[in-house]
């Protein structure tokens, strides 16, 4: 069985300036958009936490601190 990539546009603001992008995935999810906005804005990732089931959370009050907010995505085909 063959994965089918689906391009997602995703939104979001850094330090109040509006970004988006593009990214190509088999699926994405509320938790994926949050990622790879911290990776597309430059503010990284968390490492090491001891809650793996608390990662989404850990990452997003990890980048909201330095100013990553209102994620948002959509499928774009």
């Amino acid at each position: 069985m063959t994965s089918r990539f689906t391009d997602y546009e995703i939104r979001y603001v850094l330090n109040g300036e509006a970004r988006r992008f593009q990214q190509r995935d088999t699926h994405m999810s509320d938790s994926d958009a949050w990622y790879y906005a911290a990776l597309h804005s430059g503010i990284g990732l968390v490492y090491g936490g001891t809650n793996p089931a608390g990662h989404a959370e850990q990452l997003i009050r990890h980048v909201e601190r330095r100013g990553l907010r209102d994620v948002q995505w959509r499928p774009l085909n």
